[in-house]
């Protein structure tokens, strides 16, 4: 019915307030101001009999606020109820109160209503303090609780939003690479039937190794790699020594964490845009790196250089970078441009990815 932990918070703040209204109590008799006819050990069973019944009934009201309450009038509305139950409050208690003292100290005191009254207006300050602080709290405890449950439903729904769109942008990446490369392959197939087999074979590789990772959002860069290499190897045999590559990295960086099949479109591309009438002849260079706790891709090429300075993406691309965004919430870079004299060069920036995130 309520959270332990409000519970336990409850009873805390409860035994504190008596505390404090028995030590204000026992400094009163002690001055003499009030209690002069209580023994030492009276006055305190009569405190602890008085928050004791206080008590029982204060968490059947809170328990019947939880149900019957909350989240079921308004505001002002709710402030009336409250305001009627704290007065049952201080009635409750102050006949009960009364009732214990007739019955069991053997006071010999009329109980009426002048008396009940009369009790009812001493107790209720205390007891409407009490009271509302405690369903104050109730209140404030659940109002934050909802307020976290729907973060993380929000934060939830997010994350399946995100891997659906992943899964989504990564699906249409496959066939586009595959649209590609069997297009390379079919142009090769007029030049050298023996080596479109091999290339073949390369992809049939290819395609394994792709439909492997399609519902994950994270690869190392060995797999990477490995991928990115049966693509270069389908190309080097379209192209024979009119290409070359050269990939640069260290073993200790290939654990690395990163999101799928973004190196291939970026070196298709620059394939594809590098070769030109009076560039027949290109290399490709891959080089990747840390630098300030950012993974670094540098793709390179010594073919043509672009000719606009507004670079319009293509599909390949275009994918690559919004599925590095969705992963990175734009906690990324890239830029494409000219390379001096000689060629373009592609950088890609991204976080490094934690074991626990990845």
């Amino acid at each position: 019915m309520l959270d332990k932990k409000l519970f336990r918070f409850i009873v805390l703040f409860y035994i504190l307030a008596c505390l404090f209204a028995l030590i204000i109590a026992l400094f009163q008799k002690i001055s003499g101001v009030s209690f002069k006819t209580f023994s030492w050990i009276g006055l305190i069973m009569n405190y602890l009999f008085n928050y004791g019944t206080k008590f029982i009934f204060i968490i059947a009201s809170i328990i019947f606020t939880r149900v019957y309450i909350m989240n079921k009038f308004s505001l002002p509305i709710s402030i009336i109820i409250h305001t009627l139950i704290s007065v049952l409050l201080s009635l409750y208690s102050s006949i009960l109160l009364l009732g214990y003292e007739k019955y069991i100290l053997g006071y010999t005191d009329v109980i009426d209503i002048k008396v009940i009254l009369s009790r009812l207006a001493y107790s209720s300050n205390f007891n409407f303090f009490v009271y509302f602080t405690l369903i104050t709290i109730l209140y404030a405890y659940y109002y934050f609780q909802k307020q976290k449950d729907q973060e993380i439903k929000e934060s939830n729904l997010k994350a399946q939003l995100l891997d659906s769109k992943i899964k989504v942008l990564q699906s249409q990446l496959q066939p586009h690479f595959l649209f590609n490369a069997l297009n390379d392959i079919s142009s090769l197939m007029d030049i050298d039937i023996e080596k479109s087999q091999d290339a073949i074979a390369d992809l049939s590789e290819m395609l394994r190794k792709t439909l492997s990772i399609k519902d994950v959002k994270y690869i190392t860069l060995k797999e990477e790699l490995s991928i990115l290499n049966k693509y270069l190897g389908i190309e080097k045999l379209r192209f024979g020594d009119k290409l070359n590559f050269d990939i640069d990295t260290t073993n200790s960086l290939l654990s690395e964490k990163i999101p799928p099949l973004i190196l291939q479109p970026i070196v298709e591309n620059s394939i594809k845009h590098g070769f030109s009438y009076t560039h027949d002849t290109i290399t490709i260079g891959i080089k990747i790196f840390i630098h300030h706790d950012e993974i670094v891709f540098e793709i390179t090429n010594n073919g043509l250089q672009l000719q606009q300075e507004k670079i319009v993406f293509g599909n390949g691309i275009s994918n690559v970078l919004e599925r590095i965004d969705t992963l990175y919430q734009g906690n990324y870079s890239f830029d494409i441009r000219n390379n001096g004299d000689s060629g373009v060069i592609n950088i890609i920036k991204i976080p490094r990815i934690s074991e626990e995130n990845a």
